[in-house]
């Protein structure tokens, strides 16, 4: 086998080579040099460009909301996103779609994964809820606006942190498109939001929908994804009757200049109580909840446990309370572990099988495991058995 060739001088002694990488008297072409090539930036390493345009595309419930939330966050507080590198910074969220819940979901996620503290002074999360779209030349030219509002605003009032990251949530309720499987109307459009995001040197992060079969990608033209930089699909295996999510959610890198697309990680939603409604009742908003990176070689939790998880939070929502656990310890949220076991049963099929003593074995194990992670914890309060999840 040929031995490579010695690149000691190549770039330093070699005066030939290095004037190859100067610019041709009369030409406006750049010429190729070794060792002179331009690397991409990056808002998140390998997964996000620092500037354009990235799709965050879902089934309905899958929870693409809590996804965009949870990399906004990791923006703000300058921490790593799914063991990538980021580029800290402010965010920017266009509310047309779930406004109401914005400050909860938020207000959740910072206390339970990011530990911030809430009582804090403003933090660079700017928010606002559009006016109802009403055509798409007038909905962009106020985006530029808004974005550029937003920036002069972060360099004011947040110096440490330039905006970084605009979220629209959602792309179809913000935008006025005649025609969303239109790939002529599409590609203008997406042509147009990219020249945006590249003039205010930011990323734009629509949240759109996947189709009615995810097998089918994005929703609309093929455009959408032809347009973009890069796009992140979020994805899980829902009832279409119920709304249920059966076995975990997944992220995948579908699309990327630059980088390597495939799955990327799998995440359940967590809750924790942020208060007390007018009801007495906690308010309890979900947060994302991930399968550390690399833990386990990458094998997933088998579906026994992912059904005990989606098992002890559908329970906690229909008969979770407040409760006083330990005397010396705020009251949390719990739920009596008969609930969960109903729901178990309910939900876990084994084959064809109608023998609910192979559902119990199943049952069993599946808690001990989750049990055994510190993820939940469980206790018997006056002769009930109840669990909660360790960071609420």
């Amino acid at each position: 086998m040929a031995a490579f060739p010695k690149l000691e001088t190549s770039f330093h002694s070699n005066d030939n080579l290095l004037r190859r990488t100067e610019p041709v008297p009369g030409s406006s072409f750049k010429r190729f040099g070794p060792g002179h090539f331009e690397t991409a930036d990056y808002l998140i390493k390998g997964i996000l460009p620092l500037y354009g345009v990235a799709l965050l595309a879902g089934q309905y419930s899958s929870g693409k909301t809590f996804v965009a939330l949870d990399l906004a966050l990791s923006l703000i507080h300058g921490v790593s996103f799914l063991g990538r590198n980021t580029k800290p910074g402010a965010v920017l969220w266009l509310a047309a779609e779930g406004a109401g819940i914005l400050e909860q979901r938020l207000e959740a996620a910072r206390l339970a994964k990011f530990k911030a503290d809430i009582n804090a002074p403003q933090f660079p999360f700017l928010w606002t809820e559009p006016d109802p779209a009403k055509d798409t030349d007038a909905v962009l030219a106020d985006l530029s606006i808004k974005i550029r509002e937003a920036k002069n605003e972060c360099e004011t009032q947040h110096p440490g942190h330039p905006l970084r990251l605009v979220v629209i949530d959602t792309l179809a309720a913000y935008f006025a498109l005649k025609d969303e499987n239109d790939n002529a109307e599409v590609g203008g459009f997406m042509a147009r939001l990219g020249k945006i995001a590249r003039d205010m040197q930011t990323l734009v992060m629509p949240i759109h929908h996947m189709g009615k079969s995810a097998d089918g990608g994005i929703r609309g033209a093929s455009a959408f994804g032809a347009g973009a930089d890069a796009a992140l699909a979020v994805l899980a295996s829902i009832n279409p009757q119920t709304g249920e999510v059966d076995g975990p959610r997944t992220i995948s890198l579908a699309k990327t200049r630059n980088g390597n697309p495939g799955p990327l990680t799998s995440f359940t939603i967590g809750q924790v109580v942020i208060g007390i409604d007018n009801d007495g009742d906690g308010i309890a908003p979900g947060y994302v909840a991930y399968t550390p990176v690399g833990a386990s070689k990458g094998k997933q939790p088998s579906r026994a446990v992912c059904n005990m998880m989606d098992s002890i939070n559908e329970a906690m929502q229909k008969h979770g309370k407040e409760l006083q656990v330990f005397e010396d310890a705020p009251p949390r949220k719990a739920v009596r572990i008969d609930h969960v076991r109903d729901e178990f049963m309910r939900r876990h099929a084994v084959g064809d099988s109608v023998d609910t003593s192979t559902k119990r074995q199943a049952y069993r194990r599946a808690l001990e495991k989750v049990l055994n992670s510190k993820t939940y914890c469980s206790r018997i309060v006056a002769g009930v058995e109840y669990i909660w999840p360790i960071q609420v």
